[in-house]
């Protein structure tokens, strides 16, 4: 796989000032931090571009995989303002020449090798091809982790494994169009008894639909890279990266492997199941329907857009209404000792945000529920930010505060939107769980009757919990008031 880009001149003199010859060179297991005076060998064997998702997808760099004659992998790095210089330079499968460059430790989170540094890319940095003498090196290596090992992994994002396994069915929408880039489900065996679900997203959807569209659906063993384990009801999921590619060449040693291990047969047909015609229209439904679509929708496959019209009995107290966020990535900092960290972003200076989180217990005359909304709905429903009413707490009570804005939601009727609630609750990134707007929608009650309100429902977003029953509503509402 190749990635295009112009070619930068300055890059291409200095580079073409290198020799095409391997000469004299080191191997990764000589390594040391900091700038290095070393020259190694390697072959470049994948790369793709960084962006980060909790920034509508900026491009942070491009990551490459570099393999040595000693078998060893390490992960490199070219920063944003370096990319173009060193992108035309890049040639998956090509063994390169590299020397001038930097030598850090790898972050604990998102580890894509067992090497304990990372080269970074610098000004004086230079890569070439070698085009003569070059060394012996294999054509790939991969990072396959086997069932325990994925167990021991799941929910910890610490590594970002490889997995082989026999395809026994594809789910998804309009599996035939590669453009298309929403997600797929791949149960993959990758034990004799023990299957898996790959949910695919975005880049990686789009890559296998277009297999599906051009390939030979016999090809059934795959392997797949880059993976990030995650356990949902129970079950075991892995979802793709943005480093997430494709191999069905039986003669990798890792698939024949398996195929010997496991019995499997590489010319397995498999099913697919296009859920195109699935739930497209919202539909009003009773919290009876939507517990129940929840509950019944073990495949995680349907996309479905809900209203559900309920009158807010009472704001549950317990937990709170508001928590303090991330300013990066959204998510609730923890506290340790004095401070806040976030564990995402994996750092002790990052800055907090009051939001909303308000979990509403509701009725639609039938049956009871709780959902979470968070903060964009809160805010634009109470015209308040979470941030001001945080300061108001302070003198009125401390945590034990419910701001009135909040207390008059009770008995106030709204029509709920919950979109995409299975789903959505699986993607590793935020931009999965959030729903597209819903336009021009009142979010005040007026007397004439209800309003819409969006209910996010997701990890980190929000959710609607099981129905609970009436008197534990009654209970709550006591202890509210």
């Amino acid at each position: 796989m190749t990635s295009s880009g112009a070619p930068v001149a300055n890059a291409a003199a200095r580079n073409a000032a290198v020799p095409n010859l391997a000469g004299a060179y080191s191997t990764f297991n000589t390594l040391r931090l900091g700038r290095s005076a070393q020259t190694f060998v390697a072959r470049l064997i994948r790369f793709w571009d960084s962006r980060n998702i909790h920034k509508n997808g900026e491009f942070m760099g491009i990551t490459i995989l570099l393999l040595d004659e000693q078998d060893s992998v390490i992960h490199d790095f070219i920063p944003a303002n370096r990319a173009s210089q060193f992108r035309s330079c890049l040639k998956a499968g090509s063994i390169v020449r590299l020397d001038g460059f930097e030598v850090a430790r790898v972050p604990h989170m998102y580890k894509i090798t067992e090497h304990q540094f990372v080269i970074r890319f610098i000004p004086s940095t230079r890569i070439v091809d070698v085009l003569a003498d070059a060394p012996v090196i294999r054509s790939d290596k991969f990072l396959v982790r086997r069932i325990d090992h994925l167990q021991v992994l799941t929910n910890t994002n610490l590594e970002l494994p490889d997995v082989v396994g026999e395809i026994r069915s594809v789910q998804g929408s309009d599996l035939q169009n590669d453009a298309a880039t929403t997600r797929i489900v791949v149960c993959l065996l990758i034990e004799p008894t023990v299957t898996v679900n790959v949910s695919l997203w975005d880049e990686a959807a789009s890559a296998f639909r277009g297999l599906l569209r051009d390939g030979d659906k016999s090809q059934s063993v795959m392997l797949v890279t880059l993976v990030n384990p995650k356990m949902f009801g129970g079950n075991l999921y892995l979802n793709s990266t943005q480093g997430t590619r494709f191999f069905f060449d039986t003669t990798l040693p890792e698939i024949a492997e398996f195929v010997s291990r496991v019995g499997a047969t590489s010319a397995q047909v498999y099913s697919c199941v296009n859920t195109l015609e699935g739930i497209k229209k919202k539909e009003l439904v009773s919290i009876r329907d939507l517990n129940s679509f929840i509950s019944s929708s073990n495949e995680q496959t349907q996309e479905a857009d809900f209203l559900c019209k309920a009158r807010i009995v009472c704001v549950i107290p317990e937990n709170g209404w508001s928590f303090v966020s991330c300013t990066i990535c959204h998510k609730k900092l923890e506290r340790l000792g004095t401070s806040l960290n976030c564990t995402r972003c994996v750092t002790s200076d990052v800055t907090g945000v009051v939001r909303f989180r308000v979990e509403l217990a509701v009725d639609d005359g039938n049956d009871s529920a709780t959902f979470v909304v968070f903060d964009k709905e809160m805010t634009k429903l109470t015209k308040q930010e979470a941030s001001v009413l945080a300061l108001d707490a302070v003198s009125n009570g401390g945590e034990e505060y419910l701001p009135s804005c909040l207390e008059e939601l009770a008995g106030k009727e709204f029509v709920f939107q919950i979109h995409s609630t299975i789903a959505t609750q699986l993607k590793e990134h935020s931009e999965g769980i959030i729903p597209s707007g819903t336009g021009d929608v009142g979010l005040t009650a007026p007397s004439s009757g209800p309003s819409v309100l969006e209910v996010k429902h997701g990890e980190e977003c929000a959710s609607a919990a099981p129905p609970e029953n009436a008197d534990t509503l009654k209970k709550r509402k006591r202890l509210h008031e």
